[in-house]
């Protein structure tokens, strides 16, 4: 073949390479990927330094208190979208700390027109498993999306050790599923974060430990005592977390504050 065939070939083949890749570009411009959303998250914050409703600091995993101290901690999520109404059971050792008060008009009453209401079992506790939630009652719905404080606890030390600070899925009925944990709402009633359809939240949650009297480093439990020792936590305790619990939550609140309707959850029924 002349060698001038041979460069028209070669330049042909080069001009069906641009234009395919010129294509490809033109492609992937039409069609762009699509970003995937964060997970949603929740946990809690030792520390409650540079949180506020709507932003989170360092998340700490452990403080060091004294007994008789009072000290803040932070119940979080991050990345959450039209979030109504949450609940979940926090698990602490008694020996060590009680909780006393809290506060639930931080994240969720940070967009106008919120009417958050408390669906907490009352304070002080000191059983080691605190029932805590909230909802907002707005009417037009004011449905909260990002990241924030959900409540604000305040624990006093009172005993030396260090106690765990955590939301678990509990297995109360023994049946290998769990039927106890946290638990998250959207506008629609839906639950958020629930991939396997029992409700609960399954995405990442964030455990915490208050030492008091003692060090971040040391066993959890009181101090003296070895985890052989301890009573189970979650054993017993506060009913399984379902619907129906959540709702009873909700009428209690309700009749309590005198709110003046059963809202979102007959609504979108």
């Amino acid at each position: 073949m002349p060698p001038i065939a041979l460069r028209r070939i070669a330049a042909g083949l080069a001009v069906a390479v641009l234009v395919a890749f010129a294509a490809a570009l033109i492609s992937r411009d039409a069609h762009p990927l699509q970003a995937q959303a964060p997970e949603t998250s929740i946990g809690i914050d030792a520390d409650t330094t540079g949180n506020s409703a709507t932003t989170l600091g360092a998340i700490d995993d452990c403080v060091q208190i004294g007994t008789g101290d009072k000290h803040t901690v932070d119940v979080y999520v991050q990345n959450v979208t039209d979030l109504m109404a949450w609940e979940a059971v926090l698990v602490y050792e008694p020996k060590v700390l009680e909780i006393v008060d809290e506060d639930v008009k931080l994240f969720m009453a940070s967009d106008q027109g919120s009417n958050v209401q408390s669906a907490s079992t009352d304070l002080p506790d000191d059983d080691g498993h605190y029932q805590m939630g909230a909802f907002d009652a707005a009417d037009p719905l004011s449905p909260n999306s990002g990241s924030g404080v959900l409540v604000r606890l305040t624990v006093r030390g009172v005993g030396p050790g260090v106690s765990p600070i955590q939301m678990p899925l509990t297995d109360l009925s023994n049946d290998g599923k769990p039927d106890q944990g946290p638990l998250l709402r959207d506008k629609d009633v839906k639950s958020i974060g629930d991939v396997n359809g029992d409700t609960l939240f399954d995405g990442p949650i964030a455990d915490a430990r208050i030492a008091v009297d003692a060090s971040c480093a040391d066993e959890l439990g009181p101090a003296g005592q070895s985890g052989d020792e301890q009573s189970n936590e979650d054993d017993g305790g506060v009913g399984a977390l379902t619907i129906i619990v959540v709702v009873a939550g909700f009428a209690g609140s309700i009749a309590a504050g005198g709110l003046a309707s059963v809202l979102v959850w007959r609504r979108r029924r």
